[in-house]
């Protein structure tokens, strides 16, 4: 997938780090993005598109809750407009 695409993303898999982006302004992760305390595996979160999985440490892939999509919005806010 090609985060060229899209002007709001935030796509992390643990395997391959990942990206935040917002505005079409991307910063590279290396780390899990700290959403509520949760140890994630992946997320990817394309709002644009209805993209929003995550998956747990201790679970499987699943869509996220309202509190996450909060948590990823902010986050993304945060980091990109540091």
């Amino acid at each position: 997938m090609s985060l060229d695409l899209y002007s709001t993303a935030l796509v992390w898999h643990s395997q391959r780090g990942g990206s935040a982006k917002l505005w079409s302004r991307r910063v590279p992760l290396i780390d899990a993005p700290p959403l509520l305390k949760l140890r994630l595996v992946m997320i990817e979160y394309l709002p644009e598109i209805g993209q929003r999985e995550l998956q747990e440490a201790t679970g499987p892939r699943r869509y996220m809750t309202a509190d996450e999509v909060d948590a990823a919005d902010a986050f993304l806010r945060a980091v990109v407009e540091r």
